[in-house]
């Protein structure tokens, strides 16, 4: 593989993920995930989008729609709270239909998962993955351990995912974790900037190429609020869902701009940093509905770049089109 710069100009696109209640989308319309893909490459100017999600066949039928519409595809099969064996299972599902895929003279990549010592069982204590995720900043004493759990868990992974697939293979790593990325062809980073990284962020970006593999980054991106740029991947928890319906806990100013100037600053970041790609996260939020009543108003802490109602393109959206159409 070329590590050309900015070879895969990507954004993330969920197909369903169930992350332990709701799933974050129930609707699956395949004319519609057919005009989500047309519109990706030609409005977006992306040659490259990412399909995640917890349901094979849909992740199949939208990188099948993907391809049709002339893009890269890269799949990342999402097994909330699986154990080792059960998200074995799921990658060799996916694994097999992405060779299937790839052999119609398709470029295909698979990341076999997304920041798995938190949305895995088995590496970090906890019952779920939100509990994991509060442990974060008092576990660190622990973490060479959870290292240990999660490269043996990868390694695992790999290995099944290259006994059915012939493509190229990542992961999309989390900021915390140290990964041993032997197995695998690409390193995938999903690195968003936030508080205490903004300062030399840069730098940090540019440390991934110590692995002598093409550095892509698997994720980034910020809500649409005063204050989200600061919070990077956190930003979502604005939401409450302990009441019916969801709302946000407290007043945000929506600002679409905040979004917008995160994605076009942290795209420049990674070109001056020679990374071989990157993918927005991410193209429609399905779970976070727009509304005029600012307490009902989850998109404003989602991490779209369009609409979900009716995928009217967000300032960052035609930030990253015009970011994206250059060479």
């Amino acid at each position: 593989m070329s590590a050309e710069v900015m070879k895969f100009k990507g954004v993330n696109y969920d197909t369903g993920t169930e992350y332990g209640g709701a799933p974050s989308r129930t609707n699956w319309d395949l004319a519609a995930v057919e005009r989500d893909m047309s519109d990706i490459a030609a409005e977006l100017n992306a040659n490259s989008v990412c399909l995640y999600g917890s349901n094979p066949d849909r992740l199949r039928e939208g990188a099948e729609a993907a391809a049709a519409a002339g893009l890269t595809v890269w799949i990342q099969p999402r097994s909330i709270e699986g154990d080792t064996a059960t998200t074995a299972r799921l990658v060799a599902e996916v694994a097999g239909d992405a060779e299937n895929i790839r052999r119609e003279n398709v470029e295909v990549y698979l990341n076999v998962g997304c920041e798995l010592s938190t949305f895995a069982a088995g590496i970090m204590p906890g019952r779920d993955y939100e509990q994991r995720s509060a442990r974060l900043s008092t576990h660190w004493p622990l973490f060479p351990l959870y290292y240990r759990r999660l490269n043996r868990m990868l390694a695992v992974l790999a290995d099944t995912a290259r006994s059915r697939f012939g493509g190229l293979l990542t992961y999309g790593g989390a900021l915390w974790e140290q990964v041993d990325w032997r197995p695998f062809d690409i390193v995938g980073q999903n690195y968003y900037r936030l508080k205490y990284n903004e300062r030399n962020y840069p730098a940090r970006v540019a440390k991934f190429h110590r692995f002598g593999k093409p550095v892509v980054i698997t994720e980034f991106g910020c809500c649409g609020y005063v204050g989200a740029d600061v919070l990077g991947p956190s930003g979502h928890e604005l939401i409450d869902y302990s009441v019916t319906p969801p709302r946000l806990r407290n007043r945000s100013d929506r600002d679409e701009t905040v979004q917008a100037r995160y994605l076009g600053e942290l795209l420049e970041v990674y070109r001056t940093a020679e990374v071989a790609g990157t993918f927005v996260f991410e193209y429609v939020a399905e779970g976070h509905p727009h509304s005029q009543d600012e307490r009902f108003d989850l998109d404003r802490a989602g991490y779209g770049i369009v609409l979900p109602h009716d995928r009217s393109p967000k300032a960052a959206f035609r930030t990253v089109a015009e970011a994206y159409r250059s060479p």
